[in-house]
């Protein structure tokens, strides 16, 4: 998921920044020089002067660049951050690891009673549902439990207590793509809301998915002629508020939003209590969330009631799937879990940002990155510190094809006009299913990092723009014009310049277009003199 806000941060710099790569300084074969030519006027045609471009293109066949420019320069690579935080990841935890979240007796079983607590130990696996938690209250239920004496314990200490990442903007809340952080994750720690009109009286009906006491609902909204509606997540008395304000009329179409939810791991231990006792299973304590500080006495706690038969139930998810979902998607929260989970699964360390990226800095230097061409405070790229260089992330996207997460890693890249966040991009024939890229975008900011797949390669690129007040659309489409050609490429000049033609890219474009318009003119002024005689 990936977000938009006004980014201050790189302004400073742009006054150093040449938009028109003049000094793209690869020199090489006419391929190259023919895809130099290409590329230049594609960044000249889409009249962005004053936009910060940063470009890296790396043959891997060749061993070498074949285009670049800016490649040195540190810029915010918004979710293409996700590419490093999934590769370490992947090589870390390795690519059978599965996140457990167990539900364990921490007292006495009995036939159709636990005399204790039911501890939730949960494991920062980003995915849970609340079909899922559903799921696991079921096979609970299945066992014979009716009761549950003591409470309902939500551990939540394998992460520290931070919920947001350095750097994040505060005006972004309630956005659903800055959730916050917790080791008890729940549908991405957001809520969906339905708002809709009652067909017989009227009315306004407000409802959640799922629906659960944690938050509620205050509405203010008046009946009209117009639709007016005002629905967003406040916090009131530290609890979450769906707040509905405005006007509706009698036309109001259904309408879902989505927010982040404030105190995740309460917000898992509610609806799971809800869940059960939907099951039939009565909680006779209440929901406590633990923190760091009793780590010790809860391991051995787990540890001594776990020894007996049906005390654990668990709930997992592949890393595959977790790393596909981050990257599909764009999801912010799967990345800040995966930074954190590598130094507290594989370390034994706290779960937090700045044990993670102190190991990740390994990772990058074994993929060749020296610590000049990277500056980073989170796992998902959501933060404005957050600086990269392109030619840092063609080298972790290059080391990631010589690895045994290789295929895994592949997989999980959206895929240009098939699905992800490329579903509706780069689709023309030539180019649908050519390249493997993850998106980003933040205000000011666009970036596409990824391969292009062709029959005699495989190229790996970076490309990083920011500094734009104009939509992003129009630099998504100045990357799309540089993918599509790519996509073209052939180490054969002719044949490069055949396949430009025939599928009308880059200048053949143009000039396509030229006589297209010139072609329609012709039969516009044609008609004019027919209507004057």
């Amino acid at each position: 998921m990936e977000m938009r806000n006004i980014s201050y941060f790189s302004i400073a710099f742009i006054v150093l920044v040449v938009s028109f790569p003049l000094d793209a300084r690869v020199k090489g074969s006419k391929s190259q020089a023919v895809l130099k030519r290409e590329i230049n006027f594609i960044i000249k045609r889409s009249n962005t002067p004053r936009t910060v471009k940063a470009i890296d293109i790396y043959s891997r066949r060749d061993g070498k660049n074949i285009y670049e420019f800016n490649s040195g320069f540190l810029l915010n690579p918004a979710s293409n951050l996700k590419i490093v935080t999934a590769s370490f990841a992947l090589q870390n935890l390795g690519i059978d690891y599965r996140f457990r979240t167990r539900f364990i007796v921490d007292g006495i079983r009995r036939p159709n009673s636990i005399d204790g607590d039911l501890v939730a130990a949960a494991c920062g696996d980003p995915i849970v549902s609340h079909a899922d938690l559903d799921s696991i209250a079921g096979i609970i239920s299945g066992s014979g439990i009716e009761s549950i004496d003591g409470n309902l314990v939500i551990d939540a200490s394998k992460f520290d207590s931070l919920e947001w990442g350095s750097g994040w903007m505060w005006d972004d809340e309630p956005g659903d793509y800055q959730m916050f952080i917790a080791p008890a994750c729940l549908d991405h720690n957001t809520i969906e809301v339905l708002v809709s009109l009652d067909s017989i009286k009227h009315n306004l009906l407000i409802t959640t998915q799922p629906v659960t006491a944690f938050v509620r609902i205050a509405s203010t909204a008046v009946a009209d002629i117009f639709d007016s509606l005002s629905v967003t997540r406040v916090m009131t008395n530290d609890i979450n508020t769906i707040s509905v304000s405005g006007k509706y009329s009698p036309y109001l179409s259904p309408s879902d939003y989505y927010f982040s939810v404030r105190h995740p791991s309460h917000y898992f231990g509610t609806v799971f209590k809800e869940m059960l006792e939907r099951h039939n299973i009565k909680l006779r304590g209440r929901v406590v969330v633990e923190d760091s500080l009793l780590r010790m006495d809860i391991a051995g706690r787990i540890n001594k009631a776990a020894t007996g038969p049906g005390t654990i139930w668990t709930l997992d998810h592949s890393l595959d799937t977790v790393v596909t979902y981050v990257n599909k998607v764009s999801d912010n929260l799967g990345a800040e879990c995966l930074l954190r989970s590598v130094p507290n699964i594989i370390y034994g360390q706290t779960g937090s940002a700045d044990n993670g990226i102190k190991l990740e800095k390994t990772f990058l230097s074994q993929c060749g990155v020296d610590s000049t061409e990277y500056y980073i405070v989170d796992g998902s790229g959501l933060s404005h510190y957050d600086l990269i260089t392109p030619d840092a992330i063609v080298k972790v996207l290059n080391y990631d094809l010589n690895q045994p997460y290789r295929d895994v890693f592949m997989h999980s890249l959206p895929v240009s006009g098939i699905d992800g966040t490329l579903e509706k991009r780069m689709n023309k024939d030539f180019a649908v299913g050519k390249i493997l890229a993850k998106t980003g975008s933040i205000s000011g900011v666009s970036t596409l990092s990824g391969y292009v797949l062709l029959p005699k390669d495989t190229l790996v690129f970076s490309m990083l723009m920011q500094n734009f007040i104009m939509s992003g659309d129009s630099i998504r489409a100045l990357q799309d014009s540089i993918g599509t050609v790519l996509s073209l490429y052939d180490d054969n000049s002719a044949t490069f310049v055949r396949n430009l033609k025939k599928n009308n890219a880059g200048t053949y474009w143009a000039a396509y277009e030229k006589r297209k318009f010139r072609l329609e003119e012709m039969n516009r002024n044609r008609r004019k003199k027919h209507i004057s005689k």
